[in-house]
Formats: C-alpha cells, structure tokens, sequence
C-alpha cells in the first residue's frame, strides 16, 4: 500500500521541504503519514471546489503547490477547505516555495518552454540567492510587443499585461507567480526584461524608469504547470497510484471593451 509517507519522501527528494522559505507553509498540512494514498489528487490550489471534486473521484490524498493553510488559523469553520479535508478523511501535501526552486521544479521546466521560443542560451544567473527565478541571454533581440505575443501563446494567457523598456530585449529574467519584488535586483545585474505575475501598479514605473520591459503573464499561467510536473514525477514512482490532475482553472475572469455590433 503506498502511504502518504511514500509520496512525502518522494516529493522531499525533488524538492526539498526544508529549503522552503521562512514566511512559507510547504509539508503535510493534513493528515498523517500512515495514511493511505493510492489515489492521489493534484491541483494548483486547495479549493472547496476542489476538494469535492477529490472527493467526488475518491481520492485519498490531495497535493498542491499552494499552501492549503498559510497563515495561522485563527478559527475554523465548514466552508474552510481544511474543514472539508478533515471531514473526508483526505490528507493534504503542500508543496510551494520547494518546488519553485528545485532545479527540476516549476521555473526550470519554464525555461524549458521559453528556451525554443525565445532562443535562449543557458542559463547565467538565478535572481537571488534562494534560486527564485534565473536569468538568461536570448541569441537574438526581441521588442516588447513580439514578446507578449510569444508569452501569450506559450502560457495559454487570456491577456498578457506588459510595459516598454524602450529597448531591445535580450537578457530575459523569470520568475514564475509573483516576482515584483526581485525588480531591483534584475535592474541591478543588467536585465532587460522580467517575465513573471501579480505585478504592483508601482513596480510598472520603477521598471519603464529603469528602461526594463515588464510582463505579467499572471501568477496561475504561470505556475499551472506545477500540476503536469508533480503528475510525471508521482506516476513514474507510484505506477500503480491512480493520479487525478484538476489545475482548476484560472479563477479569474476577464471582461474586454469593444463596440457593439
């Protein structure tokens, strides 16, 4: 019987649990590691939605990336997903900041998505010392608009919000989900564009100022591929595991102008 115990060892040899940051809540948040997990649920997020769609299939234990709980519970009540898990006798593996770092987590398997598309080189740089994110130099030279619309395509965004560097782009930084705050540090080692998510209205001035070309891709398009990375992963260990992927959907929505017809 594979136990939530076998799957934690197997994601802690990927992406270790203990390099997560201080501010995170990565681990076996729900649950007990005797418990059993032969079928597994995988989302992006631990919704209520899809905790009854887990449920629903039967499933045993439900891995994320996103923290199911994040910050400290306070109170707790039965609309709270938690609630709902420990009702159902589910357990929970949250996996956040591990895998945004692990050399075969989400931003290296990015880069392997842009590599072709931006005709990147190897990677030179990772934004800072935690390993967030890297920096590479494209072998050809981009503007801002041919970007977006490559971004567009590669990450299946409904919109790609962007600004103008005011410069050809060539030296490219990634970070997938929210990567505002390494802005400074990417103008600093010369940068001439950072593509990430949930970009702040002031970071968009800092950038343009800077002469750096910012794109925000959105913090799910550019983190759904956690679910496809953690499935492969699961399934070559676990064959025998029934794997049941559910990346919910960008929870978004998005309302565009236009004139009637």
């Amino acid at each position: 019987m594979i136990t939530v115990g076998d799957v934690y060892r197997l994601i802690d040899s990927i992406a270790p649990f203990c390099t997560q940051e201080k501010w995170d809540n990565s681990g076996l948040l729900v649950g007990d590691a005797d418990m059993p997990a032969e079928k597994i649920y995988l989302s992006l997020d631990i919704s209520n939605e899809s905790v009854t769609a887990a449920k629903n299939a039967g499933a045993q234990l439900m891995i994320s990336h996103h923290p199911v709980i994040f910050s400290p519970l306070k109170n707790l009540s039965p609309s709270e997903p938690v609630w709902k898990l420990a009702a159902a006798d589910m357990s929970a593996i949250c996996v956040h900041t591990p895998l945004d770092i692990s050399s075969e987590g989400i931003n290296a398997k990015l880069y392997e998505m842009l590599r072709e598309k931006l005709s990147l080189g190897e990677i030179k740089d990772s934004l800072c010392k935690s390993g967030f994110g890297w920096i590479a130099e494209s072998k050809r030279n981009f503007d801002s608009t041919d970007m977006a619309e490559i971004l567009k395509d590669v990450f299946g965004c409904t919109v790609v919000r962007y600004c103008d560097g005011g410069r050809p782009i060539k030296r490219i930084a990634l970070c997938s989900g929210s990567g505002g705050s390494f802005l400074s540090g990417i103008i600093d080692q010369q940068c001439d564009a950072l593509i990430t998510g949930d970009v702040k209205h002031d970071l968009w001035y800092t950038a343009k100022n800077a002469g750096v070309s910012l794109f925000d891709c959105g913090h799910y398009h550019t983190e759904k591929i956690a679910v496809e990375l953690l499935a492969e992963k699961l399934q070559a260990a676990f064959p025998e595991a029934e794997i049941i992927c559910d990346n919910g959907g960008d929870p978004v929505m998005y309302a565009f102008g236009g004139n009637k017809q």
